[in-house]
């Protein structure tokens, strides 16, 4: 399972586990966090997906339109894939995965996201290395109560 566990959310998790076994866990490290975040599995998808489609059809009119519904897709994909395969259940998580998926894909430079008017390719490529670098250190929403 892919659940980061958080002082926000290790009690819950732990009151989940069976058995005394876990009750010692210790929150995810930075570097277990930062393979949890970025959704690796939704990004290889859409590399796919992509990269067939345009060597097929990149030239195309229409093609732009569907690069964009390619896009849509990868990030509710990523949602749904992380909700209901990896049963990630934190929306912290999810929201960091689903804005990591949009920021590796503008570093990719696809189409959909070069088409935009505000796109600069020198920004894309340092704001996926400051996602990288900063998105592990997100402990998650404190609780207020």
């Amino acid at each position: 399972m892919r659940l980061v566990v958080t002082r926000r959310n290790r009690d819950a998790i732990l009151s989940m586990a069976k058995g005394d076994a876990n009750l010692t866990r210790p929150n995810d490290t930075y570097r277990e966090r930062l393979i949890k975040y970025v959704p690796v599995e939704t990004i290889a998808l859409f590399i796919a997906i992509y990269g067939i489609t345009f060597y097929l059809y990149g030239t195309d009119s229409w093609y732009p339109v569907a690069a964009r519904w390619f896009l849509i897709l990868g990030v509710s994909g990523t949602v749904l894939y992380l909700w209901k395969a990896e049963k990630v259940t934190d929306a912290v998580q999810l929201g960091i995965s689903a804005i990591g998926f949009l920021i590796w894909v503008s570093a990719l430079g696809v189409i959909t996201v070069t088409s935009l008017p505000f796109y600069n390719a020198i920004v894309a490529g340092l704001l996926l290395a400051v996602y990288v670098f900063f998105a592990p250190l997100v402990d998650g929403v404190p609780e207020v109560w």
